[in-house]
């Protein structure tokens, strides 16, 4: 089960895919969830509007960068690739790991109540 669509992409794009981003999208977004999943499995069986999202950023990046450049310079002319290249293309950023994680309700291994009554 992929966690966006081809569709969720035009969205967030605002405009149609092109026909390259629609061969590759389906690729590249089970690619995005085979990343989201293999570290935060419990989006398998309920997938969110935040793991939606984030899987359409992880794409996004690909598909708004396809040459992965990271700088350019006109004047004698230079470029530099993009480190994520190296590693795949397909990456969380921390912020988008942070979004992913549960959020923290209490409990843990232990919680201090001042006031409480010991059970």
């Amino acid at each position: 089960m992929a966690l966006a669509t081809p569709e969720d992409l035009a969205d967030r794009l605002g405009r149609d895919l092109t026909p390259t981003e629609e061969r590759q999208a389906p690729v590249l977004i089970g690619d995005a969830t085979a990343v989201i999943l293999d570290r935060f499995p419990r989006y398998g069986t309920a997938p969110t509007v935040v793991s939606t999202k984030v899987a359409c950023a992880m794409v996004l990046r690909v598909l708004r960068n396809p040459d992965g450049k990271r700088q350019e310079t006109i004047d004698d002319y230079s470029y530099t690739i993009d480190s994520s290249r190296s590693s795949g293309e397909i990456y969380l950023t921390p912020s988008e790991i942070e979004e992913l994680r549960p959020a923290h309700s209490g409990g843990g291994a232990f919680s201090i109540v001042p006031g409480a009554v010991a059970p």
